[in-house]
């Protein structure tokens, strides 16, 4: 079913990813742009471009889970007719793949996502640790 405006698409979005907590990427997946500008830059690795190499680093983000579950902490969002973004805090607790016990996890996430054809995708997804004020002696390389 297409996604009719950016509110739908974020939704959408929201409802995949406790899927994506348990192994599975295709909810996900769904969701992305086809096109060879898509991005995503997650916490794994550098950032991926293209349908390919964006699909490749979801799925092997994926098999890091066994269980678990999020919430969104909505900092922003707005859009136009054919581009929009959010800007929200994802908080989890995650059972790894290789793990028994349960973690916390809490993204920074800036989603672009844009009209193509009938419906909204997400065309670049951004997603770090960074959830708290930190000193610049963090993003010094040593």
């Amino acid at each position: 079913m297409p996604l009719r405006n950016l509110n739908d698409a974020i939704e959408a979005y929201r409802q995949a990813l406790p899927a994506f907590l348990h192994g599975d990427p295709e909810p996900v997946l769904d969701l992305f742009s086809r096109r060879g500008d898509v991005t995503l830059a997650n916490p794994l690795g550098p950032p991926q471009r293209g349908p390919t190499d964006v699909e490749q680093a979801i799925r092997s983000a994926a098999t890091n889970f066994k269980a678990g579950t999020v919430r969104f902490e909505e900092v922003s969002r707005y859009s136009t007719p054919d581009l929009g973004y959010v800007v929200q805090l994802e908080p989890s607790e995650v059972q790894l793949a290789d793990t028994a016990s349960t973690v916390r996890i809490s993204l920074r996430v800036t989603m672009i996502f844009r009209r193509e054809d009938d419906t909204w995708r997400v065309v670049h997804r951004h997603a770090d640790p960074i959830t708290t004020a930190r000193p610049i002696t963090t993003a010094i390389e040593t």
